[in-house]
Parts: C-alpha cells; structure tokens; sequence
C-alpha cells in the first residue's frame, strides 16, 4: 500500500520539478496542498491520480486535517508572503500533534528552507530560521534542506529570442551568488524522501555552483546563443518592482481594488502587502551588496555526481529540456 506524501505549494517552481520525479511512481500517494480553487482544478488535471486538498496552511486546524493520515511531508512555504512564519509554525505543529495521535503513521518532516537562514536583513531568511527552530524543538524525524537561489531565474529563451539582448534583472550585475538548478533540487529531495531514515536530522546546504555574477552569468549564455548580451543594473525602486510584479503583479487587482499598489503586489488573500515590500526592499538592499555564497560539495555528495553546470544548463534551456526558465523565479520558492 502506498503511503501518503503531503507536498505544499504543489504549483511553485520547485514542485513543477519535484512532483513528475514521484508521481505514481509506486512508493508514495500524493495529498497536494491548493491554496485556491483554480490551482485545484489544474492540479486535478496535471495529475488525476493525486489527492489534491483545497486548504490554507495559514489555518492550524487545516494543517492538522491535510497531514492527518500521511507519512511524510516535503514542506515548502510561499516565498515573501507576510505570514510565511505562521504557516511554517502551524504545519511544524500540525506534524507534532499528528505523531501524538493514537494510530498515526507519519514519518518524517521535510522543510525546504533556505541557504543562510543567519542572514538576518533578509526577512525571508529570518523568518525561516524561526521554523527551523520550531523543527529542531520537536521529536520528530526532520531534514532541512537549504537551497540557495535559482538557476531557472534566467531567461535563456527569451535572450536567444532577440537581435541585440538586454538583460535586467533585480540587483547589482556584479555580486556572485551561488545557484542551483531546479533539476538538481528535485532530484536531491526526491532522493531524500525516498531514503528517508538515512536522511533524519540532517541540515543540506544546497547549491549546484559556487558564487557567479549575473554579468559572468549573461556571457556564458552569450556564448551559447551567439550574441553579446548588454547586462544593466536596476534602480533600488526599479529592482524592488520589479520583483514584486514577478511574483504577483496583477494577480491581486480584483480582490483589492482601489487599494494601493503595495496591497496589490502581494499573494491572493495575503491582506499585508506592506509587509511584503518590506521585505522586498530588504532582499534588493543586501543583494546589491552581498550574495548568498555556498558551495556545491553537499550537494555533489547527495546526488552522487557532479551538479549541473552553468554551461549545462543553458544548453538543456536550449534544447527545451525540463520546464521553461522564468524570470520570476529569483527568489527560492
């Protein structure tokens, strides 16, 4: 009999990765986590064979009802969304108490967080460490996994797509960060829920490259595609825009409608997009000075190979492989 695996944030950029690696794939039955009706709809018919929950992890008592009955769970939380941390807590929590219930079966707690949760300007960063915290105060079974930003951010096809490429992205083209691709993060958490025990109480710090800027980035594409690529650096305001119409620029227009800009650029139902620029603003300001740095040795352990290249990757965005890259997708969610 297969066990129930309950996945959150089914629809994000990670998931789109993840879930092809484990659905009917004989080990696990899929509960995936909807936070509305349209993400429903579309799960149910991306994957017929899945349980798909319309919930709101935001809700303690759904917590408890989605993991009811599961054995795992891989846990990923909306990226800059003003009550990440309550959600984090609620299915920490939700997990304990279901390990406390008579009959219960769960096994182990998956929460894909974040590289350097010590970064305390990045809000984002420090709400996680806030669950991470919660995690290490449990009993339970855990593994943390730590990935850093996506290599998926860049958008090879559309570059390729024009005669003289201009690339802006968020922040100062000069600072390096470490990337990872989003095949090798699937990989890596499928390969952890799979092996399960073997995996209890570690901490992975994932990354596929050591740190690479966006202007070293662009001449690598560059020299895929045959044409130089003209790297510009945004305003602070451009970048914090930027970003937030990325992730969520025009898909909150009906429901606050007449509110300000800052209430609209945020998640469906997530009433404090304030809070979410703040955060959006701290993110621009210390990617324009620093980077999130790490090293791919945990992650070449893991998977038992080399992480993809930066060269690889482009020429697999090139030739079509895996799902499109998307600009929006800069931030780890």
């Amino acid at each position: 009999m297969s066990e129930t695996l309950v996945i959150t944030c089914p629809g994000g950029k990670q998931c789109a990765h993840l879930i092809p690696l484990l659905y009917n794939k004989g080990k696990f039955k899929l509960r995936l986590a909807a936070h509305s009706e349209a993400s429903v709809g579309k799960l149910q018919s991306q994957f017929p064979d899945a349980e798909v929950v319309h919930t709101d992890i935001a809700d303690y008592n759904h917590c408890r009802q989605l993991l009811k009955g599961a054995t795992a769970a891989i846990i990923v939380l909306p990226s800059l969304h003003s009550r990440e941390k309550e959600m984090g807590l609620n299915l920490v929590d939700a997990a304990v108490a279901e390990t406390q219930r008579p009959g219960n079966v769960f096994e182990h707690f998956v929460f894909s967080s974040v590289l350097g949760t010590q970064h305390r300007n990045l809000m984002q960063h420090d709400l996680k460490s806030y669950i991470e915290e919660r995690l290490y105060l449990s009993q339970m079974d855990w593994t943390i996994l730590k990935p850093t930003n996506f290599m998926d951010a860049y958008p090879v096809a559309m570059l390729a797509s024009q005669d003289k490429p201009v690339m802006e992205k968020l922040w100062a083209p000069e600072i390096g960060n470490s990337l990872i691709a989003l095949r090798d993060l699937a990989e890596a958490i499928a390969k952890v829920l799979n092996e399960r025990e073997v995996h209890y109480l570690a901490e992975y710090s994932l990354c596929s490259t050591m740190p690479i800027s966006d202007a070293e980035m662009c001449k690598e594409i560059g020299k895929q595609i045959g044409k130089e690529i003209e790297v510009r650096a945004p305003t602070f305001e451009t970048g914090v825009n930027k970003l937030l119409n990325y992730m969520y620029g025009g898909k909150a227009d009906q429901i606050y409608a007449g509110a300000s800009s800052d209430f609209n650029l945020a998640a469906e139902g997530d009433i404090r997009g304030d809070i979410v620029r703040d955060e959006a603003e701290r993110l621009i300001l210390f990617y324009n000075r620093r980077g999130l740095r790490g090293s791919p040795n945990v992650l070449r352990w893991l998977l038992g190979r080399e992480p993809m290249t930066i060269a690889d990757w482009v020429a697999n965005q090139l030739e079509g492989v895996g799902p499109r890259s998307d600009s929006s997708a800069s931030i780890k969610t």
